[in-house]
């Protein structure tokens, strides 16, 4: 049987933020993610079904967490069919997940901003 692992949907929800859990000293992007890192081995990116990810995020999530810790990406809403608000999308693309065009371009620049996490075995 495969190993289960346990985490929660993001470690900057706002509830979760909000309610104390991280210390004092701890309360930058970077200080919590080390810190959920540090006590959980998964969890959800949330943010990527709102926005494409950036490389230079995915870059910065590798150097702050351990070896073995694992990013669950969510796919970008047009990836999944829903819909998705021009304003997210890249300059020039219509949010049009209709036209297979569209959806590569998206795909590629989907896949390009989570590479560091891929190369990074997270």
């Amino acid at each position: 049987m495969g190993e289960i692992l346990v985490g929660t949907c993001s470690w900057t929800d706002r509830a979760l933020v909000g309610s104390g859990w991280y210390p004092a000293g701890r309360r930058s992007a970077e200080g919590r993610l080390r810190y959920y890192a540090e006590r959980f081995p998964v969890v959800e990116v949330d943010a990527s079904y709102y926005a494409l990810p950036s490389e230079r995020n995915s870059r910065l999530w590798v150097e702050r967490t351990p070896e073995g810790f694992v990013f669950d990406v969510k796919a970008f809403s047009l990836l999944t069919g829903h819909p998705t608000r021009s304003a997210v999308m890249p300059p020039g693309l219509p949010p049009d997940g209709r036209d297979p065009r569209v959806l590569d371009e998206v795909w590629a620049r989907f896949a390009d901003g989570i590479a560091p996490l891929r190369r990074g075995g997270r």
